[in-house]
């Protein structure tokens, strides 16, 4: 790959929540990623405060001056919530919307034009069900910005503390993992962290030998990125995802960032199985750069 002089630098973050644990853990990350960046910082809470559809007239009127009175307790609350959680820094805002959430976050990604979204992730599902999967992996199909995904973890522990210090970089020598990989290196100079390169070889064919795909490797990544930050490039060999599992665990990383192919299958975006399973299953944050 030829250098490049392009660099991640989010300077609009978007960060949903549902006042949940991993939604809270995800606030406190997008307050990070906003202080090392000089960002704005917009914390969204969507619900559609809709009445049931039995309702008479004379009840939804009365039923409409309830829900105006929901939305400003909702709104209020937030403010506090944020408050209580990261305090009040100068590049904060908070609205509360009323619809869909996912449609909410599209949206408001979109009108704002932010650079990054961060957001809590629930368990795991079962595989066979991604594409009808939750809110955070709708976002992920759907976003044309990165996402930064914030799974339940020992961090959850009070106080909440964010360090990052290692991060875990796969690629596969292609133009989205190239992109994945640039942001990767800024991330890792705002915070000083140290950069795994990971690729993994899937062949099982021992005529593709470790040290000369190394070699690839170091060869593949510019020297405008090796100057940077302290980067590493290491070979694996295995299934991709249980690769990039295994390594982040070893590793005691703190975040993962992957390169995503955005495809249509229908009228359905999706991303491929790699992302999905190691995102579902990564003991640490996910930010999942995107390319359609």
């Amino acid at each position: 790959m030829e250098d490049t002089v392009e660099t991640f630098q989010p300077k609009f973050i978007l960060c949903p929540t549902d006042f949940r644990e991993p939604a809270t853990l995800a606030l406190h990350y997008g307050k990070r990623l906003a202080d090392c960046y000089d960002s704005r910082l917009l914390v969204l809470y969507a619900n559609r405060f809709s009445p049931p559809p039995y309702f008479t007239s004379g009840q939804l009127e009365d039923l409409v001056k309830s829900m105006e009175r929901l939305k400003g307790a909702a709104h209020e609350y937030l403010i506090r919530y944020v408050r209580e959680q990261i305090g009040d820094i100068g590049k904060l805002e908070t609205t509360v919307v009323e619809n869909e959430t996912v449609t909410a976050i599209m949206d408001a990604g979109r009108q704002r034009k932010v650079d990054l979204i961060v957001m809590g992730a629930h368990g795991g599902a079962d595989f066979s069900h991604f594409l009808l999967g939750s809110v955070t992996e709708w976002v992920l199909h759907e976003a044309d910005c990165p996402v930064l995904t914030v799974r339940d973890k020992k961090a959850l522990s009070e106080p909440f503390k964010i360090e990052i210090r290692q991060i875990l970089c796969p690629v596969n020598f292609t133009e989205v993992s190239f992109k994945a990989l640039e942001h990767a290196v800024a991330i890792s100079k705002c915070f000083g962290a140290e950069l795994l390169v990971l690729h993994v070889i899937e062949s099982q064919s021992r005529d593709v030998v470790e040290q000369s795909e190394h070699s690839r490797l170091c060869t593949w990544v510019p020297d405008s990125m090796r100057s940077r930050c302290s980067l590493k490039e290491i070979i694996r060999r295995g299934d991709a995802a249980e690769q990039i599992i295994q390594m982040t665990s070893s590793e005691a990383c703190d975040m993962l960032v992957l390169g995503a192919q955005h495809k249509r299958f229908s009228d359905t975006t999706v991303i491929g199985t790699t992302t999905v399973r190691v995102t579902r299953h990564a003991p640490c944050p996910v930010l999942v750069v995107t390319r359609k």
